[in-house]
């Protein structure tokens, strides 16, 4: 134990005493912080919650591409066993449009992972970092 003169106790409580001051005040910041971080959450929520709604839009479009598929599918192997008479420029016309269309959800799939994915990897950041003990 280090023996300290008046002079020096004295100098080290003003020294605390400086410490104590920024520390109320690095708190008062935080809780400023903290406080605006709450009133974000409804915010987040209706984030999350349009997520939800594009994740399920994007299902009923995939549902509806996949019957759509499944109807010029049909089509063409009824046109092929001379079921139908049709023009099989109509028919290529028609794989065409659909090719088209598989390419755009493709992509919308795609833009939707890549969305997900980086949603899901911030979230488990920030839970980990809220769950970890200060």
């Amino acid at each position: 134990m280090t023996v300290h003169t008046n002079a020096e106790m004295h100098a080290e409580h003003r020294l605390w005493n400086s410490e104590h001051s920024m520390w109320r005040d690095d708190i008062q910041l935080w809780r400023e912080e903290h406080q605006g971080v709450l009133a974000e959450l409804k915010q987040l929520e209706e984030i999350l919650r349009e997520h939800e709604h594009a994740l399920d839009s994007h299902l009923e479009a995939i549902k509806s591409h996949e019957a759509t598929e499944q109807k010029h599918e049909h089509a063409l192997a009824a046109q092929e066993s001379g079921a139908e008479a049709r023009n099989l420029g109509n028919m290529t016309s028609m794989h065409q449009a659909e090719a088209e269309r598989h390419q755009q959800q493709r992509e919308a799939h795609e833009r939707i992972k890549k969305h997900h994915h980086t949603v899901i990897a911030r979230w488990s950041l920030l839970m980990k970092g809220m769950q970890d003990a200060m």
